[in-house]
């Protein structure tokens, strides 16, 4: 079973550009990762990690999209997004992001943290409550389902084409040309993020403040042609995304561990 899974790792990895993988793409996961990590008790940090055997929060980030190409893992996908109306108020914002109707990413957020809360030693289930508080913070995961959270969107960027999805997932990171640990060493001395204490009001609030930007970054999609432009006026939004995500994690496992 190891040497199968592996395999499939090598063989996605082989097939697959950072580009291409999913929310917040290789790169971003590993940035909230390593962010949050940093953020940890010595205490919980051990604890996650020796659940993690031994890999770091920041190394166990993807494994939620890698194993995409295992098709067991299919009934999971409805796990790494919601679809939400335009305009909610706060009040129909806390009803629709908790229901299952149209994704169940902060529903099965919150039921991973209760699971690991009874079994802290559930290896799988930790790895996607990691991966999922990452895909959360993700504004498009958070989209309409009219264009599948922007994926028929189609821009150009730097000459290319692609999709208004595909540039939050990775190409707008990606064009920074850091390496994980150098972006998130960037991030923490820019924000001096610290995790908070965990509570469901906090989660609520993460998943809020990221729907608060979708609509703006709907609207951006005519100006992504301008690509030097437009990371001027949307990268701060990206990176403050990036380490919202990593305070909620770093939080949500201090709270289990």
């Amino acid at each position: 079973m190891k040497k199968y899974f592996a395999l499939n790792i090598a063989i996605l990895l082989i097939c697959l550009s950072p580009s291409e993988l999913h929310a917040w793409g290789q790169y971003g996961h590993r940035i909230i990762g390593e962010m949050a990590s940093n953020m940890l008790s010595p205490e919980a940090k051990s604890r996650v990690e020796a659940v993690l055997n031994d890999y770091s929060v920041a190394m166990a980030a993807n494994w939620a999209d890698f194993v995409k190409s295992d098709k067991a893992y299919d009934k999971y996908n409805a796990w790494h997004y919601v679809n939400l109306d335009d305009g909610l108020s706060r009040q129909e914002f806390d009803k629709q992001i908790l229901s299952t109707d149209n994704g169940e990413c902060v529903y099965r957020i919150i039921w991973l943290i209760g699971k690991l809360r009874q079994n802290p030693n559930d290896n799988e289930s930790l790895k996607f409550l990691i991966h999922l508080i990452g895909d959360m913070c993700q504004p498009l995961h958070l989209g309409r389902s009219a264009d599948k959270g922007g994926n028929t969107i189609k821009i150009r960027w730097f000459g290319q084409n692609t999709n208004l999805h595909t540039l939050w997932d990775s190409k707008l990171i990606e064009r920074q040309q850091l390496s994980y640990t150098e972006y998130a060493t960037h991030l923490t001395k820019i924000h001096k993020p610290t995790a908070k204490r965990y509570s469901k009001d906090l989660l609520l609030q993460t998943a809020w403040d990221t729907y608060s930007v979708v609509s703006k970054i709907y609207d951006s999609a005519e100006s992504t042609g301008n690509g030097y432009r437009y990371i001027y006026d949307y990268i701060d939004i990206c990176e403050q995304q990036l380490v919202s995500s990593a305070i909620l994690l770093a939080s949500v496992l201090e709270y289990i561990y």
